[in-house]
């Protein structure tokens, strides 16, 4: 049996590395944002909308963004803990294609940048 979610789809968790990069971003995107809560966040812009949500008692969308030089597109991390390239969040939360998965790397350049243009020291696992 063919798995056809992979055909429509262009990926599938069973890649090699798929889950090693999954886990490696998510460790680094938790330092940073243990690292900006001690700081008490500075520097987030609000997710256009997030206005509505608070008024109906929902946390507000908050979110660093910066671009990571040789990259067209913005990066985006959450306070929540969502991250990734800009243009894929115009489309949905969630990944959907290879191209919107941020390598591990790209997105340490881009959590350094946003701890430096902040003033928050990095932590060790963005040294």
């Amino acid at each position: 049996m063919v798995d056809v979610r992979k055909d429509e789809h262009g990926f599938s968790e069973s890649e090699p590395g798929f889950d090693a990069e999954r886990v490696e971003r998510a460790r680094l995107v938790d330092a940073f944002l243990a690292a900006m809560g001690e700081a008490d966040n500075p520097g987030t812009s609000r997710k256009f909308g997030s206005f509505m949500r608070e008024l109906t008692g929902q946390q507000q969308d908050r979110f660093w963004e910066t671009k990571v030089e040789g990259d067209d597109d913005g990066v985006l991390v959450f306070a929540d803990g969502r991250h990734g390239w800009e243009r894929s969040f115009r489309y949905s939360d969630r990944p959907m294609s290879p191209d919107d998965e941020i390598s591990p790397e790209r997105l340490a350049d881009a959590l350094r940048a946003i701890l430096d243009g902040n003033g928050v020291a990095r932590p060790a696992e963005l040294a």
